[in-house]
């Protein structure tokens, strides 16, 4: 065989191995840019999990202990007989305290589920928990059993929680804040406001004058909310372990 020929066909090895290599090389690069993009991207779905958590943790934990506080003052210690009877403007307070307290709640949990949907958190264990949690209180309200009182169907809670919403006044970016309790007060003069509390106020007559009515949603409220508080403040830094009695159902 001449020389050229063999030189020729050496010369062809080498440029199907290197393009072989060129290739591979290639799609190597491509495999690992496209592992290391998929890897940023859940690691900032975290950072943003943890971030939101951070933010929100704690108005929404203030406002579950305010809640399940009122919910075991009711039905253990007389809150609303002792307030009713007192004078009319600690009765007032008994109204308005307690539906703020029950509307403040809802209106974190709105408020959490626009931010977790508009950042698209995904499957995320944390964000799965936190959800189930929700839900369970959110069923707690809505529950055709343990009696009427406090009862609010998921249509209801929803619109609470939206009516007290108001738009973040800080410079910060767009998001949502909780309406305040002389904020509250003020705009239940509202007629078309104070109408979706009217049911709960009704249910706060009713528990304040007829203390024998059946409040076991009240207890099933509560033991899901101390459910809720245990996740939020797991090692009792926020909350310490006496205020996270339960209500012994009866």
């Amino acid at each position: 065989m001449k020389l050229e020929v063999i030189t020729a066909a050496i010369a062809a090895i080498v440029a199907v191995t290197s393009a072989v290599i060129s290739i591979y090389g290639q799609t190597r690069i491509a495999q690992l840019t496209d592992r290391l993009t998929k890897q940023r991207e859940a690691e900032s779905r975290e950072a943003q999990t943890a971030a939101l958590m951070s933010k929100y943790r704690d108005p929404l934990l203030r406002s579950a202990i305010d809640l399940q506080s009122r919910l075991y003052n009711i039905h253990q210690q007389d809150f609303l007989q002792y307030f009713y009877h007192r004078s009319p403007s600690a009765q007032n307070y008994a109204i308005y305290n307690t539906l703020y307290v029950v509307a403040e709640y809802l209106a974190w949990v709105e408020i959490l589920r626009r931010e977790i949907q508009f950042l698209n958190l995904g499957d995320l264990e944390l964000n799965r928990r936190l959800s189930e949690l929700l839900v369970n209180i959110n069923q707690a309200f809505a529950h055709y059993k343990g009696g009427d009182a406090f009862q609010l169907h998921n249509g209801e809670q929803r619109a609470i929680g939206e009516i007290m919403t108001v738009p973040r006044s800080s410079g910060e970016s767009v998001g949502y804040d909780c309406m305040g309790y002389a904020t509250f007060v003020k705009k239940m003069s509202d007629p078309e406001f104070a109408s979706w509390f009217a049911k709960l106020r009704d249910d706060i007559d009713l528990m304040a004058n007829a203390p024998k009515v059946n409040a076991a949603k009240l207890v099933l409220i509560h033991g899901r909310l101390i459910d809720l508080i245990d996740f939020l403040d797991p090692h009792c830094v926020r909350v310490p372990p006496e205020y996270r009695t339960r209500i012994e159902q009866q």
